[in-house]
């Protein structure tokens, strides 16, 4: 509850399409995991402090997107995310090789 997924999400628990063949046992030193399945599985984590967008899930947000209304702010987030690092690529000075 609080952190990113909460906020995009609204809520603090969601329903998802999950199947597991396979999961997260130990996650690294800058792996926060936001959500779980009822079985244990980390489903929803992000990497601590690293740039850009690094929102991601195990379960299977393509899947029906348009209507899905989990999927749907999380690729609109994504999507966000994609438009925002190329408008700052075009900000950018522009290296020039002779």
């Amino acid at each position: 509850e609080g952190g990113c997924f909460h906020r995009l999400f609204g809520a603090p628990e969601v329903m998802t399409n999950t199947l597991h063949g396979q999961g997260i046992k130990r996650p690294g030193a800058r792996i926060e995991i936001e959500g779980f399945a009822p079985d244990g599985t980390p489903e929803a984590l992000y990497v601590k402090g690293a740039p850009g967008f690094t929102m991601s899930v195990q379960w299977h947000p393509e899947w029906d997107a348009a209507n899905d209304p989990v999927s749907r702010p999380l690729f609109e987030a994504f999507g966000n995310a994609v438009r925002e690092f190329a408008a700052a690529r075009r900000r950018a000075p522009q290296r020039i090789s002779a």
